[in-house]
């Protein structure tokens, strides 16, 4: 009998010791796959700065949602990915308080549509990147797509300060003002 308990007893503690080590090396290769994730993603986590004219840097520069979305946008995390995901929180909730902020000159419905879109890829990217299982594919096309919704915002943003530059022709404001209200003029002529 007392062999039989021994013997048992050895069991459980060579099944304990295996399971000890089992989860050491599950959790040694985990941390292996997160770093090389976190060396792939830092390795293409890359945003461009923008092309701004100078007129429009000088209207930009004086919005300061812009200036913390764009600034943090540039900044790289450098730790884990942890930092990541706190830097993409960050910029969801920064994207969210622009559309609230826009300078007049630039609150038209083609630079607010353009924001929806950049919203979207934000939480698109946040999405992915909280993801226990993290795609690269997707982290790095995510941050690609973002770069070109940035530069689609600052291209507009140029495109409408130069139409403001064009001179209007005689009556060409009143011609617009009826096209966009034609019911008023048919009124006066009653």
């Amino acid at each position: 009998m007392k062999k039989s308990v021994l013997f048992i007893i050895f069991l459980v503690v060579i099944s304990c010791t295996d399971k000890d080590a089992i989860r050491r090396e599950e959790a040694q290769k985990a941390e292996i796959k997160r770093e090389k994730l976190f060396e792939e993603i830092n390795k293409n986590w890359k945003f461009k700065t923008a092309d701004f004219t100078e007129e429009t840097y000088d209207i930009v520069q004086e919005w300061a949602e812009w200036n913390m979305f764009y600034n943090e946008l540039l900044q790289k995390p450098q730790t884990d990915i942890g930092a990541f995901q706190r830097k993409t929180n960050t910029l969801v909730r920064q994207v969210e308080a622009l559309h609230s902020t826009i300078p007049e000159v630039f609150n038209v419905i083609q630079v607010q549509t353009r924001f929806a879109v950049l919203d979207t890829k934000l939480k698109m990217l946040k999405t992915y990147i909280m993801n226990e299982n993290i795609s690269t594919e997707d982290v790095i096309r995510t941050v690609s797509e973002i770069n070109v919704e940035v530069e689609s915002i600052v291209n507009r943003m140029k495109t409408i300060l130069d139409k403001q530059k064009i001179e209007r022709e005689e009556g060409e404001i009143e011609m617009l003002q009826s096209i966009k209200n034609p019911n008023e003029n048919t009124e006066n002529e009653y």
